[in-house]
């Protein structure tokens, strides 16, 4: 979050100097620092209608963002026995976002939005200045073993999958600046929370850690400004350029969006990790969440259309586990990886003209449920080798290769009927036919995603060429659904680079899930950095 941030992390800050100050003396000369970090501008512009309709023929600048990054690392030198202050770890981001300026006549948002502290207005995104994580590890090292406790501000990722959410669900998203698979810590929202890890003396061939989570700090995904239908392009876009594509986005009767979110509630969860051996790692986790993606309910009808869109987040059990092996096998060197979850209670939309819709006592429609929660298992099976292309690249070439498979594990079966969407035109009510459902336990129930990395060097390691693709196969008379992401980064000196990255998706823009939403948006980022 970008709102009242200094309060909290500003007094932890103090407190951890103070802290330093008493309990050594010497603390100043003894202790050592660590300073890392970027300076990086970076330029995206935005195809409105998907690269296979054109390439970048209605393109128009989304971003201007230019971002300071930094981490700082005190080392105290501060002990008691087996007992030590190991580590403070300060993370800070600055930012603006000169786009809101250059292009002041298309985002118009106001610069304060409701009394929610979960949404967003222009101030919020054009400019960031947010001390993102502030933790201190107290450690322990003895006969009995080894831990350490971790009270702060911080960022917790559980899981081996590249692509897809599977077991990483305890920091939520941040998609109010960034709209695709960029750097998964710089869109992840920081958390206060407490972490306990203690891992027991190493025996013979096994290695045994356990962590425990406590999260009194419950925050949703963070969307961009979600304003009043003022904000509204003529294709009932919302103008934000990074707020996210809702179901119910070309209903402008909707002018008030409402956050439920239940802050009173805490988030906890345990992780036991082993080493097999030298070559095989496993965990099991649970985490008791707070769902981070919304179940909207639409509410406060003016005849037959909502003006008020309520964002409810509800509770759940996530379960699961994954693993990475070392194969050394007929000559073959690679990692495999694995990862399963699975979640009790997570909201699926609906089909549109499958919407739940509840009545008052009179009769009158009072509100519709855009989602159902369901049962949803996920499992990833994954390859990483090192291949010598020779075609390619003098270096290695890394290559990853993975399968994510999604199943509902409950679920209504729907007609596939064409069926009528009611919406405003800009002037007047209409209805206009909308897709063919084809929502039934064959296609939606059961879902596949494969994706390819490619990563090598080029020039004396100077040039950096990466490539993604994912691919999401066709079935039961639906078309396939892919995801291309090329990219090439020139460190054009030891500390000063440039990355150019393309993202857009291709295929059957009707298909019910896999990479569909995307189609109609492509993207072209261009950054120039420094890094020390």
């Amino acid at each position: 979050m970008r709102k009242r941030k200094w309060g909290g992390v500003g007094y932890f800050v103090l407190a951890i100097l103070a802290m330093l100050g008493i309990f050594s003396s010497n603390a100043v000369a003894e202790m050592s620092t660590e300073f890392h970090g970027f300076f990086e501008s970076s330029f995206v512009l935005r195809d409105a209608n998907g690269l296979q309709y054109g390439f970048f023929d209605e393109a128009y600048g989304v971003q201007q963002r230019n971002t300071l990054k930094f981490d700082v690392d005190i080392k105290p030198d501060i002990s008691w026995g087996p007992f030590s202050v190991e580590k403070v770890h300060l993370t800070y981001r600055g930012a603006y976002d000169s786009i809101f300026d250059l292009a002041a006549h298309r985002y118009n948002i106001k610069e304060n939005l409701g009394a929610s502290r979960f949404d967003y207005g222009l101030k919020d995104i054009r400019f960031e200045n947010d001390l993102r994580e502030a933790f201190i590890d107290f450690t322990f090292k003895g006969t009995l073993g080894r831990g350490f406790f971790r009270p702060g501000r911080q960022i917790v990722s559980w899981g081996e999958g590249l692509l897809e959410t599977l077991n990483d669900v305890i920091n939520p998203p941040d998609n109010s600046f960034n709209l695709f698979f960029q750097n998964p810590d710089d869109v992840k929202t920081p958390l206060w929370m407490g972490r306990i890890n203690y891992s027991i003396p190493r025996m013979t061939n096994l290695s045994l850690s356990f962590d425990l989570l406590w999260i009194p700090d419950i925050r949703p995904t963070q969307l961009g400004p979600l304003d009043t239908d003022t904000n509204y392009t003529s294709d009932g876009q919302l103008e934000a350029p990074y707020t996210s594509i809702l179901s119910f986005a070309d209903n402008r009767g909707i002018s008030r969006f409402r956050y439920n979110v239940p802050t009173n509630e805490n988030e906890y969860g345990a992780k036991v990790s082993s080493q097999i051996g030298e070559r095989l790692n496993f965990s099991f986790v649970y985490f008791r969440d707070v769902v981070n993606e919304p179940s909207v309910v639409l509410k406060n009808f003016a005849g037959a259309f909502p003006t008020l869109a309520e964002m409810n987040y509800n509770k759940q059990h996530v379960y699961g586990g994954y693993f990475s092996y070392q194969l050394l096998a007929f000559g073959v060197e690679a990692i495999v990886r694995g990862e399963i979850s699975h979640y009790t209670a997570y909201p699926i939309g609906r089909p549109r003209s499958d919407y739940k819709r509840n009545y008052d006592a009179l009769g009158n429609l009072a509100e519709i449920e855009t989602f159902a929660y369901k049962p949803l298992t996920k499992t990833m099976l994954a390859i990483d080798k090192d291949l010598r292309l020779r075609w390619l690249s003098k270096d290695l070439t890394k290559v990853s290769a993975e399968w994510i498979h999604k199943t509902i594990n409950e679920w209504e079966s729907y007609l596939g009927k064409p069926h009528y969407v009611p919406h405003y035109d800009g002037t007047a009510l209409v209805t206009s036919p909308g897709k063919t459902l084809r929502y039934d336990r064959r296609n939606m129930r059961e879902q596949d995603v494969f994706l390819l990395q490619m990563m090598t060097y080029w020039w004396a390691s100077k040039l950096n060429p990466m490539l993604v693709v994912g691919f999401n196969p066709g079935k039961h008379g639906e078309g396939s659904t892919y995801m291309l992401k090329p990219s090439i980064k020139w460190y054009i000196a030891p500390n000063l680079y440039t990355d150019l990255k393309m993202q857009a998706f291709l295929g059957d823009k009707d298909a019910c899930y896999g990479f569909a939403d995307g189609i109609e948006t492509s993207e072209v980022t261009l950054k120039l950095g420094y890094e020390w």
